[in-house]
């Protein structure tokens, strides 16, 4: 069954923000020079059904994790590409399973749960840290108290 593309936050049945063939050609280049051992020369490797898997998983994460503004269509193409990225980033670790973050949490409580974490590290999901993730969706989300002005 093909892969359907659109914007999930809008379109019920949409599965990714960015199709298979889309999502190879935007990464295709770069993973020419990273090499089969890191993440993004894996996806490339992976099969088709592996591949649209990922962009699905990617595209569902970033669909509920954020507070979005309206994305105009020139915004959803920067969305499937940044959907393209993480599921490149995330080959071989979960994006919604729990992972042991001990590593870079410096505090914790649990009474109104505050977690402080090593050096300003930020983990975005399961526990990794991905320092090009928001500031690629500048403009595109709500960040904390700032309010990013969209303009298309």
């Amino acid at each position: 069954m093909p892969l359907i593309v659109g914007n999930l936050l809008t379109v019920p049945s949409a599965q990714s923000f960015i199709s298979l063939a889309d999502a190879v050609a935007y990464l295709e280049p770069e993973a020419a020079d990273a090499g089969e051992d890191t993440p993004l020369g894996q996806w490339i490797t992976l099969d088709s059904t592996s591949q649209e898997a990922t962009l699905v998983r990617a595209s569902r994460w970033l669909a509920g994790s954020y507070s979005w503004y309206t994305l105009s269509e020139t915004c959803l193409v920067r969305v499937g590409h940044v959907a393209a990225r993480l599921a490149a980033e995330t080959v071989g670790r979960g994006i919604y399973s729990g992972t042991d973050t001990a590593s870079v949490v410096a505090s914790e409580s649990v009474g109104s749960i505050s977690v402080t974490y090593r050096g300003g590290v930020k983990a975005d999901l399961a526990g990794l840290s991905l320092p090009w993730l928001k500031p690629a969706l500048a403009g595109l989300i709500h960040s904390g108290n700032v309010s990013w002005l969209a303009r298309a």
